[in-house]
Order: C-alpha cells, then structure tokens, then sequence
C-alpha cells in the first residue's frame, strides 16, 4: 500500500489536533504515523479514528468551531480516500456522509 497520501492527512489532522489542544487524540495519530504501512492500516480501520463517542471523528472541539469544521474536511478528505482504496472502519462512509450532509446544509463551510 502506497501511504503517501494517508500520511499527508493524518499528519494534517495530527497538527490541528496540536494547535487545538487536543493533545491525547493528536498523539494516537503521531504514534500511528510513527509506524508502519501495516500500522497505519489498522489505525485507518480503527475506532479511535472512526468509532463514536471519544473517536477522533467525535470527540474534538466544540461543534461549530473554525477547528472542527476543519478537521470534518480533512476527515471527508480522509475517508473518500479510505473507501477508494477499500481500507475502511465500519462507519467511515457514515461519518463521511454525515460531515458532507451537514456541509451541504450549510452547518459547515
């Protein structure tokens, strides 16, 4: 598997998480891009990224903040890229198709 892409994001989402203060979720991703190809993998697959409450695609920042919106389009950006490449979580096309639904609602810009 060529990671190059799957990296790029994480480390998008890593960074955003650092800037926000959301240390503890931010270091899962560190600790995941850290590792190997296959460790990636299985983080892409996880319920830390795409599980429900306390997942990085739940948990950080307030619903409505600059940050949040942010990590939701990264986390779209993410996801189609997963569900392209077959490697997906049980609910990353929910997740994705939540954040796109509430962007096209206008909840998120």
């Amino acid at each position: 598997m060529d990671n190059t892409a799957f990296r790029t994001i994480l480390a998008e989402i890593a960074s955003l998480l650092e800037i926000g203060h959301e240390k503890s979720l931010a270091a899962i991703v560190r600790n995941a891009l850290s590792g190997s190809a296959k460790t990636i993998e299985d983080f892409l697959r996880s319920n830390e990224l795409w599980g429900g409450a306390g997942s990085i695609a739940d948990q950080p920042f307030t619903d409505n903040s600059v940050q949040r919106k942010e990590l939701e389009k990264l986390l779209i950006r993410l996801g189609r890229l997963q569900i392209h490449a077959g490697i997906t979580n049980v609910r990353t096309g929910t997740w994705v198709a939540t954040f796109e639904k509430w962007q096209q609602l206008g909840l998120r810009k």
